[in-house]
């Protein structure tokens, strides 16, 4: 009983993050398609908060970088060097024979490093 209970409290909150995560990405979708993009309020917009569509004319509207800029997390996993080397992809460019490699937490991008300044 108690698992189950758990189960749905975790369901919920999976439930309820999915859905801030979709909240997010439309409202940003609505700002990169609305005047705002460039708007120099956008970081108070009153309007844009209550905003179904986008927004193609407005009185407050000023071309310019915005006095607070708008703040969002990127979530981006990247693999490390551990992970890499036990997986059965092969690294490419200087990883391959970087004393470094163990210890490094720099991305690792499919095409290989062909620069750093950590190779050693």
């Amino acid at each position: 009983m108690a698992s189950r209970k758990l189960q749905a409290t975790y369901s919920a909150d999976r439930s309820v993050e999915e859905d801030r995560d979709r909240m997010r990405r439309q409202m940003e979708q609505l700002v990169h398609a609305s005047l705002c993009v460039n708007c120099r309020h956008l970081g108070d917009c009153i309007y844009l908060s209550k905003a179904c569509s986008p927004i193609l004319n407005c009185e407050l509207y000023e071309c310019g970088l915005s006095e607070k800029p708008r703040l969002m997390v990127v979530k981006k996993t990247c693999t490390t060097a551990e992970a890499q080397l036990d997986s059965n992809d092969a690294l490419l460019g200087l990883c391959i024979n970087c004393e470094n490699l163990r210890s490094c937490n720099l991305p690792k991008p499919a095409g290989g490093v062909w620069m750093c300044e950590e190779y050693v």
